[in-house]
């Protein structure tokens, strides 16, 4: 049985954490509907196993590792995702008024939107992804270098069209 106190800070800190998880779910889902699903499932399997947390101070990484294994749960359930295009809005602080953008960023694989997304809107190192993603640092920095040049390519072939 979870105190209130606990159960109070569990409510905190998921809550400051909505955004990240928000955009973390985006990258790997690219549907709004699907992000929030796995979303919210996440956050019952981490409640109901917080007594597995070892230590409050690696909630947050512990929290997104539960996030993504739940979304690429739903990417595996072959679902049916709608396009960007087709979001009035992606919500939280990754709405992206650069349409091109949104475009580029959807060429890149599911690990790469994964490692973009941690790296430059969340803030945490190579180090720290690759711990998330359960692999070498080395191979976070490539996916890093690989979907900068995607995007320069895709974002260059967008402006010759114009």
């Amino acid at each position: 049985m979870r105190s209130r106190g606990e159960d109070a800070w569990f409510s905190r800190e998921i809550e400051a954490m909505a955004p990240t998880m928000f955009r973390v779910a985006f990258a790997i889902l690219r549907n709004r509907a699907d992000c929030e699903d796995a979303a919210q499932n996440a956050v019952l399997k981490a409640y109901t196993r917080l007594d597995t947390l070892k230590e409050r101070r690696y909630f947050r990484t512990w929290m997104i590792r539960i996030l993504k294994n739940e979304c690429m749960n739903y990417a595996r359930s072959n679902r049916p995702a709608a396009s960007l295009d087709a979001c009035e809005s992606v919500g939280y602080d990754m709405e992206v008024p650069d349409l091109d953008l949104n475009r580029a960023f959807d060429a890149l694989t599911e690990d790469e939107r994964l490692a973009v997304t941690l790296f430059y809107y969340e803030g945490y190192s190579t180090r720290e992804i690759a711990k998330l993603c359960e692999t070498t640092d080395g191979a976070i920095r490539s996916r890093l270098s690989r979907a900068r040049e995607t995007l320069r390519q895709k974002l260059s072939e967008q402006e010759a069209l114009q």
